[in-house]
């Protein structure tokens, strides 16, 4: 049984206020938020943590990461084993976790496997929604291979089979988006529109048939989880609304109009603006081809524009950094993107209640409220006032716990 914590005394960042609240206990017990009180919590059993002038805030939430997405080129992703994949994917995970995440929303090749493996505590990770395999079309941003290649096999076994599965047609979808689900998908990932990384689609490319589209957005639903779309072209955007898909991922160019939709709706932006200016940055040392390179400087150049449009027509926006295994340390980096368009407080809300709404656990993650799990951090600083105190790959956390399990404590021996 996880022990009772109380820690004392210090300011709470509540992503909802603008300003920390001086003075607050938090009491933890059996995994969860017992109580948040601006007086002195009294608790005989609880272990005491004296944290005044210091900053406990929600463990963050990064909607949009890929935990096998680890190789510079991912063509050479059919080249890596299952098994090897699986042990880097959980050094990545690793690392996230003592940045501060404590929750990511895998969104392609996150599985049940390393979902139940964290959930029984064989391997330290974030907390972890996964989509499984996104579904893609043949030639469409999830099918990696080269133009040369005229099998259909997709490199059985390997951590390229992981990323995504191409169905095409009624049949094929239907079946590969009730085989995600029926392996515990807890949402349905779909690829939309042309993508940077993928070597064959242009980036205004619209894939999948409305009809096709609407299958899928069904089967999801009737399973009880929703659809987020890959998509960066307004085009591709507005089909995927109209199909019922819940979240916009990158949505980079975004109209006012299909924005104003999108709020209607009540429809998520998850922006995913630090992966192109990280790559913008590495240029070919990114490992990315040239026309993957041409694409992204497109995209890169949009990436706020899409902010201040999605922002002043009152969509939702989430953070996600979609980052592969040699851009890792620049995931905290992403939030002073945002805050850019959204400011500290804004980015921060992004990525806790806002992202908690996405995954549906509204009071159970992004926020310290009685009832919550415990995924917290204790902060040597004030975020509101400088987003650098995330950076450093979470040194200056003193503290980072996940369900009321410490990964990092410094304050007590």
């Amino acid at each position: 049984m996880a022990e009772t914590i109380l820690f004392a005394g210090g300011n709470l960042l509540d992503p909802r206020q603008s300003d920390l609240i001086e003075g607050v206990d938090v009491l933890v017990e059996d995994g969860r938020v017992k109580e948040v009180s601006e007086t002195p919590i009294k608790s005989d059993s609880a272990v005491r943590i004296d944290i005044a002038g210091k900053t406990i805030c929600p463990g963050l939430i990064d909607a949009h990461v890929h935990m096998f997405m680890n190789e510079m080129n991912l063509g050479l992703a059919r080249t890596v084993p299952v098994t090897y994949a699986s042990a880097k994917a959980a050094f990545v995970l690793k690392g996230m976790l003592m940045r501060g995440f404590t929750t990511v929303r895998d969104m392609a090749g996150g599985d049940f496997g390393m979902r139940d493996a964290s959930a029984s505590g064989y391997i330290d990770t974030p907390r972890l929604f996964i989509s499984g395999r996104s579904i893609t079309q043949t030639g469409g941003h999830g099918d990696f291979r080269e133009a040369s290649v005229t099998t259909e096999d997709y490199a059985c076994c390997s951590a390229s089979e992981l990323f995504s599965i191409i169905a095409d047609g009624l049949p094929e979808v239907l079946k590969a988006v009730r085989d995600e689900l029926r392996k515990g998908a807890d949402q349905i990932k779909v690829m939309l529109s042309g993508g940077v990384a993928s070597p064959n689609d242009p980036l205004n490319s619209l894939q999948y048939r409305s009809d096709e589209l609407e299958a899928i957005v069904e089967e999801a639903t009737r399973w009880g989880v929703y659809v987020a779309g890959h998509a960066y072209s307004d085009d591709a955007i507005k089909r995927g609304l109209a199909a019922g898909i819940r979240t916009i991922e990158h949505g980079n160019f975004i109209t006012p109009e299909t924005a104003k939709t999108m709020s209607d709706l009540d429809a998520y932006l998850v922006p995913t603006l630090i992966t192109y200016d990280v790559t913008k940055k590495l240029g070919p040392a990114s490992g990315k081809s040239e026309v993957s390179l041409r694409k992204n400087d497109e995209v890169h150049a949009a990436g706020l524009q899409s902010l201040e449009i999605c922002r002043a027509a009152g969509v939702p926006i989430g953070y996600g950094t979609d980052l592969s295994f040699h851009t890792q340390q620049w995931q905290c980096s992403g939030l002073a993107l945002q805050a850019e368009v959204q400011s500290a407080g804004g980015a921060i809300e992004a990525a806790t209640i806002v992202n908690a709404r996405i995954l549906r656990h509204e009071g159970l993650l992004g926020e310290l409220v009685p009832g919550a799990h415990a995924d917290l951090l204790v902060i040597d600083g004030n975020p509101l006032a400088d987003l650098s105190v995330f950076d450093d790959q979470g040194s200056k956390l003193d503290v980072i716990m996940k369900g009321g399990k410490f990964f990092k404590n410094t304050l007590t021996t």
